[in-house]
């Protein structure tokens, strides 16, 4: 026995707003897509399309998941960034837009140069795999202390044709090198904030990509303290932030004798990223 797509998915959506999904509609279409290959613009094309009711199982055993406030991306194991696919789990954060907007920084600053970059706390390697496809002279580093981050990465890496070197590391502990360009997005939600996230974060993202300790500064203060040491004469460094963090990281930027510290806004008008330079 067959059944109509459009009957499942309503029923999809209404399971998810009574789950308090707020984006339901989107998502159930988004699972459609993922699971039975079926977009909203195939429905438009063949309004009575119709699928087994073995595929409806797959089908709503995705929407279960989705009901429990599992993030989507870790779903589908998917996640578009600067125009590649990310695999994503648990084990690593799921790239935001506000990052790519960091490495937007981060490729208009390189250019066509021979540089060295260094990615720290790279996570699903977004950061770093993005900068390497689209800089074609940069040599990128990325460093985790996650093993399982690592892995990701190194799929993430090798799925989008990258050349980046990973490397196991508390911070700076195991680089030996220096590098034209630093670009990190810590972790840097304060731990008592943790509790006011949305359960999508609370529950199934990895604290250790999220928690900056009490004040959320924790390794700002390492990453501001070390790179000097990292960094070539004349390189950069660029940092995502938290919103409300516009005045305490390029404070600690130039305590550690940064200059030429710019902050950037996101497109919701909160500060977002700070770049500064080593003379």
């Amino acid at each position: 026995m067959e059944v109509l797509v459009k009957d499942i998915v309503a029923q999809a959506k209404k399971k998810l707003d009574a789950c308090g999904i707020v984006e339901s509609r989107i998502d159930s279409w988004l699972l459609a897509e993922s699971v039975l290959g079926v977009s909203r613009q195939d429905l438009f094309l063949e309004p009575e399309k119709s699928i087994s009711e073995e595929q409806a199982q797959k089908y709503f055993e995705a929407i279960s998941e989705r009901a429990e406030h599992i993030p989507l991306q870790y779903i589908t194991g998917r996640q578009q960034f600067m125009d590649f696919e990310f695999i994503v789990n648990e084990d690593v954060l799921i790239p935001r837009p506000e990052t790519e907007l960091l490495v937007e920084q981060v490729i208009s600053y390189i250019k066509e140069r021979d540089v060295k970059v260094l990615d720290m706390c790279t996570g699903s390697g977004c950061i770093a795999v993005s900068i390497d496809r689209m800089c074609a002279n940069a040599d990128v580093t990325a460093v985790d202390i996650s093993e399982k981050a690592l892995k990701v990465a190194g799929e993430n890496n090798v799925n989008n044709q990258g050349r980046v070197t990973f490397v196991q590391s508390d911070l700076f502990e195991n680089i030996n090198e220096t590098y034209d360009v630093i670009v990190s997005n810590p972790p840097y939600i304060p731990t008592s904030d943790i509790d006011t996230l949305m359960e999508e974060v609370r529950i199934h993202e990895p604290h250790l990509a999220l928690d900056g300790s009490a004040d959320g500064l924790k390794f700002y203060r390492e990453i501001c303290t070390n790179a000097v040491n990292y960094l070539n004469k004349n390189g950069k460094i660029f940092l995502e932030i938290g919103y409300d963090q516009g005045r305490t990281v390029p404070e600690l930027l130039r305590e550690n004798g940064f200059t030429d510290i710019q902050v950037l806004k996101d497109l919701s008008g909160n500060d977002r990223m700070v770049i500064a330079g080593k003379e």
